[in-house]
């Protein structure tokens, strides 16, 4: 049986919006032709959470670790949450409520499991397609 890999993720009560991490962006199909694409930082962030808050809590120091100084970056609580809130104003224009990410005071960040839905392809699909540009008209 061949390999399956992620894709990318559905978001939302009704699933309205994708993120594919490797292309770093979000598309909908409630708005025709809509796609914007997210900075690395932001994009990195989106990505660990939807891979390790979705039902469960991810602590600040961690996201920091995680997608800052793994990245040869430094991160401090407040750019931690400058950036969480500009993600949040993106998902936003894409109709995404603002509690969609929640923040658990005093302990970190939790994406509740049934606002996420997570895509699958065979890996050798991934391969073949990874360069192609989905939000390119």
């Amino acid at each position: 049986m061949e390999k399956l890999t992620v894709y990318g993720y559905r978001l939302g009560n009704e699933y309205q919006v994708e993120f594919v991490p490797y292309k770093q962006s979000l598309t909908t199909c409630v708005i025709p032709g809509s796609c914007t694409y997210l900075r690395n930082t932001m994009s990195n962030l989106l990505a660990y959470l939807l891979t390790h808050a979705v039902g469960s809590i991810v602590a600040d120091k961690t996201l920091q670790i995680q997608v800052w100084e793994n990245n040869g970056l430094s991160c401090s609580s407040q750019r931690l949450w400058q950036v969480m809130n500009n993600l949040k104003r993106k998902l936003a224009v894409f109709g995404l409520p603002d509690d969609f990410i929640l923040r658990v005071a005093g302990k970190g960040y939790l994406i509740p499991p049934e606002k996420v839905l997570t895509l699958y392809c065979r890996e050798t699909f991934f391969r073949q397609y990874a360069t192609v540009d989905h939000c390119a008209p």
